[in-house]
């Protein structure tokens, strides 16, 4: 019976979908959308976490709620931080929430950001002379 009891109170994890710990990720500074982040959640309650965007100075942004359930879905969070004032340096995403009436989490995701304009190259090849025959 323990047994079971355990494996219906599963861990509550989760699961950076865009940015995982200890990753380095491009952003582009000509933008003027908000900076968003998914993430996925396994074993949790019907609850909501809390998100938190920190900046490489400790700075902290509130950003929207995500839900915990269903399982290995897609939650988006967005933060109130358009990428045009992001900056290069380590960044940190807060997840915490009361879990329901399961145990409480706290994770973090630590990870580099690298802003600048995104600049597009377009490459073509020669085109082949044609045979010409008369």
């Amino acid at each position: 019976m323990a047994l079971l009891a355990r494996s219906a109170l599963a861990d509550c994890v989760s699961f950076g979908m865009d940015f995982q710990n200890g990753g380095e990720y491009f952003q582009n500074s000509l933008s003027n959308d908000d900076f968003t982040f998914v993430s996925q959640f396994e074993g949790c309650q019907n609850d909501t976490a809390n998100n938190v965007l920190v900046d490489p100075n400790g700075n902290q942004y509130l950003c929207t709620n995500t839900n915990l359930q269903p399982d290995d879905t897609d939650e988006m969070s967005t933060c109130p931080l358009e990428k045009s004032q992001l900056f290069s340096g380590p960044w940190s995403v807060l997840i915490l929430s009361n879990n329901g009436n399961g145990d409480p989490i706290a994770y973090e995701r630590d990870f580099s950001l690298d802003v600048g304009p995104q600049s597009t190259s377009t490459v073509s090849s020669p085109v082949a002379p044609r045979n010409s025959q008369s």
